[in-house]
């Protein structure tokens, strides 16, 4: 039987995270549990480390690698980390000669041909979804077996990649197990999310849909598709039941952009956790035209206590260029429901977007004031391998597609007319300015009081922001 390790990179909070690392999440990768699972079901040995989860170091995890010493090496990586993940499969390959090591993740399916070509240590890359292309590979690298049969790979072969039509997408994803989270090391008490994220420990991240039908040009969805599918009801809350009984887990962190596009599942969803009375909490992300007063008055009664928006620019015409499909209307209205439904509201904006001038970034930081938001998040525009943006960059700026420098955070694309200085800048200012006001100050003075064990973790993002704006 062969023994298959999954893993993610060794990369540190500081990488990922930059001056804000000391708020960072350590939640598990979702993508590696999944493909454990599913490997294990099919008969395997399957261990699993999630590095970047535990911030391992390089030293640790061959370590762990020799004691098991596995015939197979799984990797599941983003941009940011995909350096380190060859560093790692590099070196588990002098340690372990004839181990073969399996790459796949949103990076490979966007760029697959460059990252191959750049990365020798990578022996095979699974494109697109992974469960059902792994079951029919590890099979096949365990007896010999002909490697072109295998449907969503690129591999190796005689100093040549050669590529198989890629599968289908995963039309029933309810006949997929649940993610392996027996396999992590302590969970769920090692595996922390963001402290602003949450209401109460222990917590879990769940993803329950692929796919997103959206344009936005700084987006990838190689992955999983412009289709939308999801889990159903049903799955959802029995995976939601068996991790609270199972791990005692109280929070969830539904992190797919759709959750809330289906609306009988999400009704569904809601109605029976109402009915159980488990007293779970839980956020989720959502687009402002998809939102109700109805059913933001059906989610804050079945839990939920945050919702997250995308809103990224206070530019209608900028919004308009990126192909956000959204007005600045509907984001008022939007944040106005939910404040009125008693959901927190956290929004997501994006500084540098094509087009981008010192006249739009103003209006950015004066709409983020304007509305009654509890949070947001101020990311600097980096356009992904696989998006529009990263093969229109030169159109709009300067743009340095250094795959290592690629956390949000860096400034890797300058729009035409702005400098780095200005957007960082801006950044800084209008984090500054969002959270040192009286009524945001006042808002999380009562979050406080009013749930005193997350005091910690609290500390620990307040002072990682004040950090992030002094730098």
């Amino acid at each position: 039987m062969l023994k298959v390790f999954f893993t993610t990179p060794p990369t540190s909070l500081e990488k990922r995270y930059g001056s804000l690392a000391g708020g960072g999440s350590s939640a598990p990768s979702l993508g590696i549990l999944s493909l454990a699972a599913v490997a294990r079901q099919a008969g395997f040995d399957c261990h699993l480390v999630d590095a970047s989860a535990l911030v391992l170091t390089e030293a640790e995890l061959l370590q762990r690698l020799a004691e098991l010493q596995p015939e197979i090496l799984c990797l599941s990586s983003t941009t940011l980390a995909i350096g380190n993940a060859h560093a790692l499969a590099a070196a588990a390959k002098r340690q372990l000669p004839r181990l073969q090591v399996i790459l796949g993740g949103p990076h490979v399916t966007a760029a697959p041909d460059a990252t191959m070509e750049k990365f020798p240590a990578f022996d095979i890359a699974v494109i697109g979804e992974g469960e059902a292309t792994l079951v029919e590979l590890l099979p096949a690298l365990g007896s010999g077996g002909d490697l072109n049969q295998v449907a969503g790979i690129l591999f190796r072969q005689g100093g040549d990649l050669q590529r198989t039509p890629r599968r289908p997408f995963i039309t029933d994803l309810d006949a997929l197990p649940f993610p392996a989270w027996d396999l992590l090391d302590s969970f769920p008490q090692r595996y922390l999310p963001a402290p602003f994220k949450v209401r109460q420990l222990p917590a879990a991240t769940l993803v329950t849909s692929r796919g997103c039908p959206n344009a936005c040009i700084f987006c990838d969805r190689s992955v999983f598709g412009t289709s939308c599918h999801g889990y159903s009801a049903d799955y959802v809350v029995r995976q939601m039941v068996e991790l609270h009984r199972r791990y005692g887990i109280r929070e969830f962190s539904f992190e797919d952009d759709t959750f809330i596009t289906f609306k009988g599942r999400l009704q569904e969803i809601c109605d029976r956790l109402i009915r159980l009375r488990l007293g779970l909490s839980w956020t989720c992300l959502g687009r402002v035209n998809h939102v109700t007063p109805e059913n933001l008055r059906l989610m804050r009664q079945a839990g939920c206590w945050q919702i997250s928006f995308g809103i990224e620019s206070g530019s209608p015409q900028l919004l308009t260029l990126i192909n956000k499909r959204i007005t600045l209307d509907q984001v008022r209205q939007a944040v106005g429901w939910s404040r009125e439904a008693g959901i927190r509201t956290k929004g997501f904006f994006i500084l540098g977007h094509p087009g981008e001038t010192r006249q739009t970034l103003k209006l950015t930081r004066d709409f983020a004031l304007e509305l009654p938001l509890n949070d947001i998040s101020v990311s600097l525009m980096t356009p992904f391998p696989g998006t529009e943006l990263y093969a229109r960059a030169a159109e709009f700026g300067q743009f340095d597609p250094d795959w290592e420098k690629m956390n949000l955070l860096s400034v890797v694309f300058i729009p035409h007319d702005l400098t780095q200085e200005d957007l960082v800048t801006a950044q800084k200012e209008l984090i500054r300015s969002f959270y040192f006001r009286p009524r945001v100050v006042a808002d999380y003075g009562r979050r406080l009081l009013g749930n005193p064990s997350m005091v910690a973790g609290l500390w620990h993002g307040f002072r990682a922001l004040l950090h992030s704006i002094r730098r």
